[in-house]
């Protein structure tokens, strides 16, 4: 039994989640594979403040994404569940698809909204704390001395954060810091004690904790940004003689390698592809 649906989804973070939204509210089929267990991607569980949402000051991701989750239709979801196979159907003009969960799909049009995952030299460990999000620091303690790996946003931030938790903080940047005027002015008043460095870090792991340069620290939390997930790249047939992704597939969201990735940009890129798909299917 193959089902047929006009768009599938892989992806069930906030991209891939928006673009359901829009396609119900388009009149278009759809579904959405998600690997994980749960929809809402990274930030399903953080506790982690949005900045500059219009409409939705001080909300948490985990609040934000619950909200998006509450407008769409779930049952229309394969949670726990990765694409294995995708085959072109030209007779169709369609792909047939076939799940981990053994269901086979046909679909008009394939969406990947896979996001990205954090980037690290260090493999993350009970002493190596790997990409942004509260609860992964949270059970960090006043005394704790924690090396901040990291020059961007990201690591400006949770280095403020840990400071304000009690702990003693080390900001390592690689060549010069990269956070926004507004966080480095902030660093600079909370007296955070940041250096540079421009070589490779010789970063020494241990169960009671971490040591470079000569000096100790409980932890270490590395924030050097993201990878964006190549999960398309799994399927030559995706692709022309002309190694040019088929019309028919779209990239949405981290996976479009955006300058400037931030929440409410991957939501606008959902409008438009889903505004794109619709005007496809409907042959104008």
């Amino acid at each position: 039994m193959t089902d047929n649906v006009e768009v599938l989804i892989i992806g069930g973070g906030v991209g891939g989640l928006t673009l359901a939204q829009w396609l119900t509210g388009l009149g278009r089929s759809w579904c959405i594979v998600e690997r994980e267990a749960y929809l809402g991607g990274p930030l399903a569980h953080s506790q982690y403040v949005l900045k500059w949402i219009p409409g939705w000051p001080a909300v948490s991701g985990r609040d934000y994404m619950a909200a998006i989750v509450a407008g769409i239709d779930t049952a229309h979801c394969e949670l726990s569940c990765e694409l294995m196979q995708i085959e072109s159907d030209e007779i169709e003009q369609a792909w047939r698809c076939q799940l981990s969960n053994g269901r086979a799909m046909r679909a008009k049009k394939l969406v990947f909204a896979c996001g990205a995952a954090p980037v690290s030299p260090f493999a993350q460990s009970e002493r190596v704390i790997v990409g942004p999000g509260l609860q992964k620091i949270a059970h960090l303690q006043t005394g704790h001395r924690v090396l901040v790996l990291g020059g961007g946003d990201n690591a400006a931030e949770h280095a403020l954060i840990l400071q304000e938790m009690g702990c003693s903080v080390v900001m390592l940047v690689r060549s010069q810091l990269r956070a926004s005027a507004v966080l480095a002015q902030q660093l600079r008043a909370a007296q955070i004690d940041l250096r540079v460095h421009g070589d490779a870090l010789p970063l020494s792991v241990s169960a009671s904790g971490v040591e470079l340069f000569g000096e100790s620290y409980d932890y270490a939390a590395v924030y050097y940004g993201y990878q964006p997930s190549t999960s398309i790249t799994a399927f030559p047939v995706l692709y022309g003689p002309d190694q040019q992704i088929s019309r028919d597939v779209f990239i949405l969201g981290d996976m479009s390698c955006p300058s400037y990735p931030n929440i409410l940009l991957t939501q606008g890129q959902a409008a438009v592809v889903a505004k794109q798909i619709d005007h496809a299917l409907s042959g104008c």
